[in-house]
């Protein structure tokens, strides 16, 4: 899963810069059957439309980060944080 996460994020970054070229010349995405040339908000919308699904695509399958083990002889994780203003705090 690591591997198909890491291929969709650059999947994400040719997908923004074809988007970037997009704007500047949108006659790079030019119909070749109708000869119609897409309007640049167009290629805007879509082209974010479509790095967005590829990043939360890879973004849910990064596997999560294992926990690290409390050392012994020292206070474990769970005593030493404490909440200030709602947010969690390590002592």
């Amino acid at each position: 899963m690591p591997l198909l996460a890491g291929i969709l994020s650059v999947l994400a970054l040719v997908l923004a810069a074809a988007t970037i070229v997009g704007v500047i010349a949108p006659s790079l995405f030019r119909n070749r059957k109708t000869g119609q040339v897409p309007k640049r908000l167009s290629v805007l919308v879509w082209g974010c439309i479509a790095v967005f699904v590829a990043m939360v695509l890879a973004g849910s399958l990064v596997p999560a980060p294992e926990p690290k083990a409390a050392k012994t002889g020292t206070k474990d994780a769970a005593s030493s944080t404490r909440l200030v203003g709602g947010v969690p705090f390590m002592v």
